[in-house]
């Protein structure tokens, strides 16, 4: 009775809105909050400065009717798309997603991402909204995270070394049980699992743009058995690394080292 009394009123101020895209604006002056719209097709119909800023677009506008693949490598725009997808598919919000995102100088950050759907007025899907948020300013912002932060910039910053997750609950200071609850209550994900994302993140990328060998690139971000590492790359990514390296090496990159 509360839910559709509060749907009711919420409905009727907004189809009183001349420009309902107006309250889009508001994320302009959240400078730290990067947020977008896109319709079913996959293409930006909402972006604010932060983002165009991010993804070195000229202004919001600039990004309008364009997709992921006129701002991103083609290996993240299709996780990017993978991911919106799967959003319009199972009508479900994807939050707080660690994502290893390049900016204009190619400088590599991690950001924090949340998507929804949205719903025409038949009630279909007719597109998604995101925000991200910067890791390394999420925890002053997002109270929530805010104890979990010793955490995150552990596994951000030393993902290559061997992780003691008992001494790693103990930055925050929280149990191991403890800290594994509240990963799997934020993130949807245990601390371990969190760890191979971050993994898994750097390895396309060192696989998409150098010329290491794939077993070097496997002990780099922590792995030392190379079946290991594989096995984790495929089950998250649905290929292995030489074929993910095929697929999104550029053409001007150096040939493939012979024995990958």
């Amino acid at each position: 009775m509360i839910k559709d009394h509060a749907d009711s009123f919420r409905r009727r101020f907004f189809e009183r809105l001349a420009n309902p895209w107006d309250l889009g604006l508001l994320f302009d002056y959240l400078p730290d909050t990067y947020f977008y719209a896109k319709n079913a097709q996959g293409r930006f119909v909402m972006a604010n400065r932060a983002l165009a800023r991010l993804l070195a677009a000229s202004n919001p506008e600039a990004m309008i009717g364009k997709t992921d693949y006129d701002f991103s490598p083609r290996d993240l725009a299709d996780q990017y798309v993978a991911e919106d997808r799967r959003v319009m598919e199972t009508l479900k919000p994807v939050t707080f997603q660690a994502w290893l995102i390049p900016n204009h100088r190619g400088t590599l950050k991690w950001f924090l991402s949340s998507k929804i759907p949205l719903f025409g007025r038949n009630g279909k899907v007719i597109g998604i909204a995101g925000a991200m948020r910067d890791v390394e300013k999420a925890g002053d912002v997002l109270a929530s995270y805010r104890r979990l932060e010793p955490v995150l910039t552990h596994l951000f910053t030393r993902y290559e070394a061997k992780i003691d997750f008992h001494r790693l609950a103990r930055l925050v200071p929280l149990s191991l049980s403890q800290l594994d609850r509240r990963f799997k209550r934020l993130f949807q994900l245990s601390p371990q699992q969190f760890l191979q994302r971050v993994r898994v993140h750097a390895a396309c990328r060192m696989l998409s743009s150098t010329d290491q060998r794939i077993s070097q690139i496997a002990l780099q971000i922590g792995y030392y058995d190379q079946s290991y590492f594989t096995k984790q790359f495929q089950r998250r990514t649905g290929m292995t690394p030489l074929a993910y390296r095929r697929k999104y090496r550029k053409k001007e990159d150096i040939p493939l080292l012979q024995g990958e």
